[in-house]
């Protein structure tokens, strides 16, 4: 029987973090992994960083598209990590342009509080953080995983892809 790869996420926020964990835990829609904040468009991959992840690890990098930024701290982190011998391989998911564009864009809601019934857009962060029933949540509103992480951002982001298909492992949540 064929071994499994490790997946180990990288995602900017810790609402990204929270929604990350409904999705491989309770909705079972992606691959199950690690979740760790880390900011790949801000901050370099250090050995240390990779040193504790198991051989034959798919890295996956998640990142808003809405920042201007320069994208060399990605490229690099994109390169080093395919140039570590016991990465597998690395996966790069763009969100475009932000984690509530690609919920807005895969639920069917009109703005962004419907999801956690938040009273502003400000509140909207800490709810879905603190939010005890976001599978639930998710299924209101129609969450359709083939919607979620399906585009390729336009302009400078577009040479890394997007790469969501190698972890998305269900059709409709």
């Amino acid at each position: 029987m064929k071994k499994s790869a490790n997946y180990h996420y990288y995602v900017e926020g810790q609402d990204e973090k929270s929604l990350l964990e409904v999705l491989k835990r309770d909705i079972k829609c992606i691959r199950s992994g690690k979740i760790e904040t880390f900011n790949v468009i801000q901050e370099k991959i250090s050995i240390a960083r990779i040193r504790p992840l198991k051989q034959g690890t798919v890295v996956v990098l998640i990142y808003d598209t809405d920042v201007q930024t320069n994208l060399k701290i990605l490229q690099y982190n994109v390169s080093f990590l395919k140039a570590q011998r016991g990465i597998k391989d690395v996966v790069c998911i763009p969100q475009v342009k932000n984690l509530e564009d690609e919920l807005l864009y895969a639920c069917k809601i009109r703005n962004i509080e419907e999801l956690t019934k938040s009273i502003t857009k400000t509140e909207y962060k800490k709810d879905l953080i603190r939010c005890s029933n976001l599978e639930e949540r998710l299924h209101q509103c129609q969450f359709d995983i083939v919607e979620f992480w399906n585009r390729i951002p336009e302009g400078v982001f577009s040479q890394f892809g997007n790469d969501a298909e190698k972890v998305k492992i269900c059709k409709r949540s």
